[in-house]
């Protein structure tokens, strides 16, 4: 189980897929679902939907996790060879200057940072936006460059590769959010082979998280599920930098999160709905998983259960994660015990499908 799973996730790991522009991480997730699914299937936006039906009559459970990362993409190209880019969903302007990148597929390119002893002292102090920031490829023309077949839009990634700490279940890289919860999916369908359950289960990557929460709410208007559990990620605040305690108490290792409520504004707002809560609070105790529960309201965090809670006549839906630290940056980093015990909590409301009470009183 753990072991399927660190191989799922650093082969998706190391997928380009920034909103929009999910292909590599679209085929992945249709190559690896399809063996394990009664039927599959992949929208014209892209959104993978996976589907095993059980062995008797029962509840419609979607699981949906994003397959999108955040990044750039190329905004202009120079005629001396340098690139302009626009940032593609939340990515930071601090993990930016003087970092090495990939564009299009797999082209090796660098975020200049000018010499530091011809920096100015405010120049030292001062982070750059990404409209101040430019990309080397290697290239000393404007034609050599679209020689290379780059165009304006094309997708540019922080490049990162997979690392495990001395403890090899902390793993740091990019794009654990949200791979670690695409891999749970792919390991979740291949345990369900021999699974006794009812109803029908979907499976469904979704596309455009990071840009307004998008395919997973196009997904639940499509089959309008009766009930329905997001994957992702969550911050952690067990940082020296953050007041663990007063704003975030969420920690790596201590298993998976249950936000109750979050939200940025109140168009994008979550609460976890009771009976779905349950469920996986039923089914932890079960397979006795610690949860860690939290609130995150005004804080910049939402997840696809915002949008898939009103999606079709609204759909009973909470939020399952795996917490990170270093969120959106080339080098977050999570406890891929945390990501077992999502997957064992996921089976438990799987097998025990047949009783879900998804009545709000």
């Amino acid at each position: 189980m753990k072991e399927n799973l660190r191989a799922y996730f650093k082969d998706l790991s190391g997928l380009m897929g920034i909103s929009g522009c999910e292909q590599p991480v679209v085929k992945y997730m249709k190559e690896k679902l399809e063996p394990f699914a009664d039927e599959i299937q992949v929208d014209t936006s892209g959104n993978v939907i996976a589907v095993r039906h059980g062995n008797r009559p029962g509840p419609r459970l979607m699981i949906e996790a994003h397959g999108d990362e955040v990044g750039f993409c190329v905004k202009n190209i120079l005629a001396n060879g340098f690139l302009y880019f626009d940032k593609v969903g939340t990515q930071s302007d601090k993990v930016m200057e003087g970092r090495k990148v990939w564009v299009k597929d797999a082209i090796p390119g660098i975020i200049g940072i000018k010499p530091g002893h011809l920096q100015s002292a405010e120049e030292s102090r001062r982070v750059k936006t990404s409209r101040e920031c430019y990309i080397d490829i290697g290239m000393s023309s404007k034609e050599e460059v679209e020689k290379l077949g780059v165009k304006i839009g094309d997708p540019i990634v922080l490049q990162s590769s997979f690392m495990e700490m001395t403890n090899k279940d902390l793993i740091c890289t990019k794009s654990v959010d949200n791979r670690i919860n695409c891999a749970i999916l792919i390991e979740l369908f291949r345990q369900m082979k021999e699974l006794d359950f009812a109803g029908t289960v979907y499976a469904v990557a979704s596309v455009q998280e990071e840009v307004g929460l998008r395919g997973a709410a196009m997904v639940g208007n499509l089959i309008q599920p009766d009930y329905a559990i997001a994957l992702d990620t969550i911050p952690a605040g067990d940082t020296p930098d953050v007041d663990t305690e007063k704003d975030l108490p969420m920690y790596l290792g201590k298993g998976p999160g249950l936000p109750v409520a979050y939200g940025y504004h109140f168009p994008i707002f979550a609460y976890a709905h009771p009976q779905v809560r349950k469920m996986i609070e039923k089914a932890a105790e079960r397979e006795k998983i610690s949860l860690q529960y939290v609130t995150l309201t005004g804080d910049g965090y939402s997840t696809n259960a915002a949008t898939l809670s009103t999606a079709g006549k609204g759909i009973p839906t909470a939020t399952l994660t795996v917490p990170r630290r270093y969120s959106h940056s080339p080098v977050e980093l999570f406890d891929l015990n945390d990501a077992v015990g999502s997957l064992k909590i996921l089976k438990q409301i799987v097998a025990d499908n047949e009783n879900a009470n998804l009545s709000f009183i």
